[in-house]
């Protein structure tokens, strides 16, 4: 059975491998379009998860909000499919115990502490027989303002690229970009930052610029590396292109400033970074040149 220090240590580790691999599950600069999406929830209680739990729900990357126990699934009248894996989300009550002394009255001193348990739930998506709680499109998609030149770096790159649902991502193992419908976004400038994003990581590929084997993947500080890649190229990439309202960078620095900070003091890191991250911008640039050149401004940012 695990002890108060184990749950507590399992719990950290979770979200601290989570920042170093760069993944906040709060960025999400898009609108789901759908029901059955949002905070993390109880699906028979209907209760939202708060504090720690709403954070390691958050990274196990279901679409679904939705979350019950075995046994509150089979009550739902579903079933858990074969070979699904649980999450652990943590239980906390307060209890009081003697301390061994008394006040001046004769009275019982007690103390409080936070007792914790852990429990197992799966996502509606690990189950069967509740199709009905499964995300689906509840509106009618926005007018998408394209902006041409950004289309043209997309469109050039030749990248596969996969729309619909909501995460945003670059599989490296199979090679191909996910990202939500871009009338999704709740500016098209927010689409074309996260598809510049992907876009960097797809760079890095064995085939391509052969970044990903040097910058670790998943659930390492070196990861964090590689995202900070990513973001930066995908600052250039706008910048550079010009499109609207990409000049104000506040939350891109934010969160290069939280990259840098799980890098530790690492007085090159930021230097590697950039130019890695030109070297990511020159070669999309260069399957579809610009009227000013390849990618000019990133490579003068990285000297």
């Amino acid at each position: 059975m695990s002890t108060q220090t184990d749950i507590r240590r399992e719990v950290t580790d979770k979200i601290v491998d989570a920042l170093r691999a760069g993944t906040p599950p709060w960025r999400r600069p898009w609108r789901a379009g759908v029901t059955n999406t949002g905070f993390a929830a109880n699906g028979v209680t209907g209760h939202t998860y708060r504090g720690v739990n709403a954070l390691l729900l958050s990274l196990a990357g279901y679409e679904c909000r939705w979350w019950a126990t075995f046994k509150q699934i089979q009550a739902l009248g579903g079933r858990v499919r074969k070979g699904e894996h649980a999450t652990r989300i943590v239980y906390c009550r307060r209890v009081e115990r003697a301390v061994g002394v008394a006040t001046a009255d004769g009275d019982e001193v007690l103390d409080t502490f936070p007792l914790l348990r852990t429990y197992s739930v799966f996502n509606v998506e690990q189950t069967e027989g509740l199709g009905h709680l499964l995300p689906r499109a509840c509106e009618p998609r926005r007018a998408f303002d394209a902006f041409a030149p950004a289309e043209a770096v997309l469109a050039a790159s030749g990248a596969d690229i996969r729309y619909g649902g909501g995460k945003a991502e670059y599989d490296p193992d199979r090679d191909f970009i996910r990202l939500p419908e871009p009338e999704a976004f709740t500016a098209p400038h927010e689409f074309y930052a996260t598809a510049f994003h992907e876009l960097a990581h797809w760079t890095g590929h064995v085939s391509r610029l052969d970044r990903l084997s040097k910058n670790a993947r998943f659930g390492s500080t070196a990861y964090a590396r590689e995202e900070l890649v990513a973001e930066i190229a995908g600052c250039f990439l706008a910048a550079e292109l010009g499109v609207p309202q990409s000049d104000d960078l506040t939350n891109h620095a934010a969160y290069l400033h939280s990259w840098l900070s799980i890098l530790g003091a690492d007085p090159s890191a930021i230097f590697t970074a950039a130019a890695q991250a030109s070297a990511a911008a020159n070669f999309l640039f260069c399957h579809a040149p610009q009227p000013h050149g390849p990618a000019a401004a990133p490579v003068a940012a990285a000297a």
